[in-house]
Order: C-alpha cells, then structure tokens, then sequence
C-alpha cells in the first residue's frame, strides 16, 4: 500500500518556526550570559595583575629613595648629633609612608588604607619627636606635647573613618545579598544550561 505524503499545514510550520526562533534566542542569551561573566573575570584578575606590578615597583622604588637618603644623612659634614638624628629620622619616615601608601594600594582595602594613615601619624610623630630634641632644650617638653597631640588626633581620624567606610560597605553588602536573592530566584525559573548562566552573571556581579 502506497504512503500518501504528510503535508504540512501554514499553521504548523509557523509553529516550528517559532519554536526555533526562540531557541536560538535562548542560546544567543546564554552565550551573552556566560559571555559577560568570563569578561568579568578576566578584567578583575587583570586588576589585581595590575596593583601587583605597581606594588613590587612602588617598593623598590621607596628601598632606592631610602637608602640615597641614608647616605646623605651619614655622608653629610654638617650633620652631627641631633641634627643628623632629625635627617635620619625624616629619611625613615618617608620610607615608612611610602611603603605603606604601597601596600594600602596593594590590598585595595579600607582598613589597609587606615592602617597606611596610622603610619604615616607614626612617622611623622617620630619626626617631631626628633625636631623637639634637635630644638631649644626649655621648650622640648611643649614640643614633645604637641608631638602626642597631632598624633592622636591624626590617629583618631583615621579610626573614625574607617568606622564610617565599614558601616557604608556593610549597607551597600546587604544591598548585594538582596540583590542575588532576587536573581537566584529569577534564575530558579529557568533549567539547564541557561539556569547555569544565569547563576554564574547573578554570582559575577554580587562579587563586584
């Protein structure tokens, strides 16, 4: 017996052609998804790369200052005593803001930022310390009062913005969480390979 042909009617090939067009929308939209994601990726690892390369050159540069610096200081007829105490006192104070303005640039974090300006009041505490011994001897202990003072005060501020920085980036945290939970649901609306993709975009920019 002979099969008769199927035809096909307008209204079923319209049908596959709309299952097909969306189909290839859905790949086209994970193939973006993952697309953004692995972009995301590559630019924060090449950041990080980055911050590395400035921090080894930053160092070495604040090593080659000190010493030059040093040198000067031991090398120079007209220092002796309290005045080459003050040079070398400055020389090191240079040095430790530099390389904790380095490391605060490394780490890229509010508290490595306050603890680079800590030492920077540190450094410059031991400097005046060393001027007051270097100045008249009735007016070192008002010198060396003033010293304490500038150096709790500039160390109280530090502190006291990092408190502010915390509370902001833990209120802007608690915006990320709500804002993953939305897409986690969002994303438990979708199966396979999209769901995958809509996980990995939702997870990329909580880490932001």
């Amino acid at each position: 017996m002979t099969k008769r042909p199927v035809r096909h009617t307008g209204h079923e090939y319209m049908a596959k052609a709309t299952s097909s067009g969306k189909g290839n929308s859905r790949r086209r939209s994970i193939a973006v998804l993952a697309c953004t994601s692995l972009l995301a990726s590559a630019a924060a690892g090449a950041a990080d790369n980055e911050r590395l390369r400035q921090y080894r050159e930053s160092m070495e540069g604040a090593r080659a200052t000190h010493v030059a610096d040093a040198r000067h200081c031991r090398q120079d007829s007209g220092s002796r005593g309290a005045t080459r105490a003050l040079c070398s006192a400055q020389a090191k104070a240079e040095y430790k803001k530099a390389t904790a303005e380095a490391v605060a640039h490394w780490r890229n974090t509010a508290q490595a930022r306050t603890d680079a300006r800590i030492a920077a009041a540190d450094a410059d505490h031991d400097v005046a310390v060393a001027r007051c011994k270097a100045g008249p001897a009735d007016a070192k202990a008002g010198c060396m009062r003033q010293a304490r003072a500038e150096r709790l005060a500039a160390t109280a501020d530090a502190r006291s913005d990092l408190r502010v920085t915390e509370a902001r980036n833990r209120d802007k945290e608690e915006r990320k969480k709500a804002y993953y939970r939305a897409a986690r649901e969002r994303c438990d609306a979708l199966a396979g390979a999209a769901k995958e993709a809509c996980m990995t975009l939702a997870r990329a920019q909580r880490s932001e």
